[in-house]
Formats: C-alpha cells, sequence, structure tokens
C-alpha cells in the first residue's frame, strides 16, 4: 500500500535527476528583473516591476507595484474575473441530467503578491466558484467551491552566484508544467492545488522544480477544503529554452504519485505510479512543433504498472496569406489495458492535467485514446480571432474502458469497437487588451462505433458557450 513512508526510496532517484538537470544548464544570464511578465494563468509566477510613467498611470497599474520597506520591496494586489454561460445537448452522451435552457458559471481569484525584499516574499490567494441554473446542480469538483484559499505560501530567494538563484516555496500552491497534459492550473471553473514545498533553482536560463505535495479536496462550501491524505505527489522537473538552431526549448521530468482508491476498467486499490518523461519546441522557418514522450511503471496493488504516452504537434504559419492562418495537426496516443488477467496495469494516468485538454467539452480524457486533431487559426483583426477545429477519438485497447480528463472511469468496455466519435468546434476570440476578452465557443461531437453500441451513451454532444474574462 503507499503511503507517505515510500516517498523517501523515492529520493536518491529525485536526486540524481536534479543533479543531473542543474549539471546540463549552460548558456545566458537570468532574466533581469525589470521586465514585467503580464497577467499569467497561475498569477503567483507574475513579476510586475516598477514603471518610470508613474504620473501617468491608472489605478489598476499602480496597485501592481506599491513599494513597502523603503522602497526595497513591494505589494502587488490582482486577480481575476470569469463570467460564463453553457449549455449542452446530452452531456456525456447523454448520462447526465438533460438541461435544456443552460447555466450560468462564476469565478473570481483575488490574489496579494507581498515582497518584503529581494529575498522574502509572501503570496496568497482566494477563490469564490459558483453554478447557478444547471439541472443536477454543480458538477463534483469542478463547478462550485464558494469561498477558499486557493493558494498561500512563504518564498525565501536566495542568489548564490550571478548566473544562479534559488527559491524555497512552503505552503499551498499550484503545479503548472510542460502544455498541461500531466501537471497543470486546472481551469475549470474551481481551481486545484496542492499542500507541500517546492525548491526552485534557476541557473542561466536553465529552471529546475523539485516538489514534495499532497493534493487539496476542493469542497463546496466556505474555506471548507482540505488536505487530501491518500494523494501525494512529489517529482523533479528541469525547462531549458534554447537560443540556437531549430530547438527552442527542452523539458525533462521525473514524477512519482501515491494514491489511495484509484479506479481504472480493470483495477481498483491502492498505486504508486512512476512517470518519465521530456518534450521538445522545434521551429524552422514558418514550421514548428511540438513532441512529448512519457512512461509508466510502478505497482497497483498487486499487479505492475506499465503504460506511456506520445504526442505529436505540427504547425504551419502562413505569414504571407491574408489573415494568417495557422494550419496545425496533433496527435496523440495514450496506452489503454490490453488484458486483465496478465498481471499488468497498462493504463495511463494524467496525472493532475488541466480542466480539458482535447477540445472544448470533457467528453475524452488521455487515458486509453488516440486523438488526430486539425486546427485552423486565423486573424481577422489584431483583435479577433477565429478558430476551428476537427478531432477524431479512437480508444488505443478495445479492452479498456473511456474515461473522463481527470483520468476517471467514464465508460466501462463494452464491445470491440474502437472508435470512439469525431468532434467539430468552432472559438471566436476578442481581445479588447489585457484586462478584458470574450470567447464564443461551439461544439458538436458525433457517436461512431463503440459509444453507437454502448448501452449507456444515448445520443450525440452538442455545446454552446460563451466567456467573459477580465483580468486587473
Amino acid at each position: 500500500m503507499p503511503t507517505i513512508a515510500n516517498f523517501p526510496r523515492k529520493l536518491p532517484l529525485l536526486s540524481l535527476m536534479l543533479s543531473l538537470m542543474f549539471h546540463f544548464s549552460v548558456g545566458a544570464q537570468i532574466s533581469q528583473d525589470s521586465l514585467s511578465t503580464g497577467h499569467l494563468l497561475d498569477a503567483a509566477e507574475e513579476y510586475w516591476p516598477a514603471r518610470a510613467d508613474t504620473i501617468k498611470q491608472n489605478f489598476f497599474q499602480q496597485i501592481k507595484h506599491m513599494p513597502v520597506n523603503d522602497a526595497k520591496g513591494f505589494v502587488s494586489i490582482g486577480g481575476s474575473l470569469r463570467e460564463g454561460y453553457e449549455i449542452f445537448d446530452n452531456y456525456l452522451w447523454g448520462v447526465d441530467k438533460r438541461d435544456d435552457d443552460g447555466y450560468l458559471l462564476h469565478r473570481l481569484l483575488l490574489h496579494t503578491d507581498f515582497r518584503w525584499n529581494s529575498s522574502f516574499r509572501i503570496f496568497s490567494e482566494i477563490e469564490n466558484s459558483l453554478v447557478i441554473g444547471r439541472n443536477g446542480g454543480p458538477r463534483p469538483v469542478q463547478d462550485e467551491n464558494k469561498l477558499a484559499i486557493n493558494q498561500v505560501f512563504a518564498e525565501y530567494s536566495a542568489k548564490p552566484s550571478k548566473n544562479t538563484g534559488i527559491k524555497i516555496r512552503l505552503g499551498k500552491q499550484a503545479l503548472s508544467y510542460g502544455i498541461g497534459t500531466l501537471l497543470d492550473v486546472r481551469d475549470a471553473n474551481v481551481r486545484l492545488s496542492f499542500a507541500g514545498g517546492k525548491l526552485i533553482i534557476n541557473h542561466n536560463k536553465t529552471r529546475v522544480d523539485a516538489f514534495f505535495m499532497k493534493a487539496i479536496k476542493n469542497n463546496q462550501g466556505f474555506l471548507d477544503d482540505e488536505v487530501n491524505h491518500s494523494q501525494k505527489i512529489a517529482g523533479v522537473w528541469m525547462t531549458r529554452p534554447m537560443s540556437k538552431g531549430f530547438l527552442n526549448k527542452i523539458d525533462a521530468y521525473y514524477i512519482h504519485t501515491s494514491r489511495k482508491d484509484s479506479y481504472f476498467e480493470q483495477v481498483k486499490g491502492n498505486e504508486s505510479r512512476n512517470t518519465v518523461g521530456a518534450s521538445i519546441w522545434s521551429s524552422f522557418e514558418n514550421v514548428s512543433g511540438y513532441t512529448e514522450a512519457d512512461f509508466q511503471w510502478g505497482r497497483f496493488n498487486n499487479k505492475h504498472i506499465v503504460a506511456w504516452k506520445v504526442v505529436q504537434a505540427v504547425f504551419y504559419k502562413a505569414e504571407s496569406i491574408k489573415f494568417k492562418p495557422v494550419i496545425s495537426v496533433h496527435f496523440a496516443v495514450s496506452s489503454g489495458d490490453q488484458n486483465p488477467e496478465d498481471g499488468k496495469v497498462q493504463t495511463f494516468s494524467p496525472l493532475y492535467p488541466k480542466a480539458i485538454f482535447y477540445g472544448y467539452i470533457d467528453n475524452a480524457g488521455s487515458s486509453n485514446i488516440m486523438v488526430i486533431h486539425e486546427k485552423l487559426e486565423t486573424t481577422l483583426t489584431p483583435k479577433l480571432k477565429l478558430t476551428l477545429g476537427y478531432y477524431n477519438y479512437w480508444r488505443e485497447s478495445n479492452s479498456d474502458g473511456v474515461y473522463f480528463a481527470n483520468g476517471s472511469l467514464l465508460f466501462s468496455s463494452s464491445n470491440r469497437e474502437k472508435k470512439l466519435a469525431e468532434m467539430y468546434d468552432l472559438n471566436l476570440s476578442f481581445t479588447a487588451n489585457d484586462h478584458f476578452s470574450v470567447q464564443l465557443i461551439s461544439s458538436h461531437a458525433r457517436r461512431a462505433g463503440f459509444l453507437k453500441l454502448h448501452p449507456v451513451s444515448t445520443g450525440n454532444i452538442s455545446y454552446t458557450g460563451i466567456r467573459t474574462n477580465i483580468f486587473f
């Protein structure tokens, strides 16, 4: 049974990965503190330096940098407000209760970043998330959290050399890495965070994060979230930008997770899972791409875990054509369980991904899946963009089921068909400035072989949504 006592056994591997990643780093200087990050999905990673044009600043610019401690530090206040409307026809292929008139989603995030000096910092963020008018009430975990402390941590920074910086964070915080397939800010209506410690090392342009945490269990009430002692995570994640050649960035990582009461098609119980992987970003003239490969091993009850995932994306940007279209093809395949009697658990676990990765509706996760996604992005005006997407989904193994985005089981395997569905989506986005944007989203997912034959699936999915985002 995986317990916190198992984690020290992983420390030698974590230390080795940390040493190799740190030794690998060579290159340019650390980014200057005078550079502003702007608004980010994880507000804890934002940095707002003092501006020269203090007289011209409006209120929202002024609260981003308020000097303290004789200007040795500063306080930054900000947040985001997201209001949305969604309407589904046959949510989750007809499994959920019918909702003919849709519902409203509300989320407010407020944060304070207190930096006493260059060494000491306290960051805090609160969240208010609500759903209004949905048949069946809030969906578990993702829709409602009336009031919660999403993040609160203390950070100590040191600079042992000119090119090296070290940070230690202790408290409640987010994990956000890569493109969101393994560890990311869960950007559903309710955010996910973790409690524990994180060590961040910046050497030249290379960043290495080592973390040891437990997941937070989100409850729907007021300040009632709690540490989920049954879900633990530890790992090392290295990211390094490249300045020469066609390679733009390289990531390498090792993650250990320990969970009780995990549930897959073939097995339910306690798992201790290791994930090792790497990803690269590359570009040459108008063509760019992203590649990721992951391998997982460990124990699930008395069975061995052997799972994998591969992702490939290619983008072509036609700069000389009107509307500057970007055409892309995305391919992803993750393993499913081949044989329930062979003593192996082969279903890939997405760990803690972003809420929805393959499209705008949560009809398929990244366990036991093969996805091909073609996309066309056009810039109609500098502020208005139109994106069209087409998806095809298959099961990787016809002996395994269909899973949610978070890795939990949606449909058990009831037939031998592999093709699940195809989906079309449209996203029209208007970005007025750094503070305000609007998205109109429409999707239609059509059932194929497996879902047509499944006794629980009753119909195709149609979705329409609109979201307004305000950042301050």
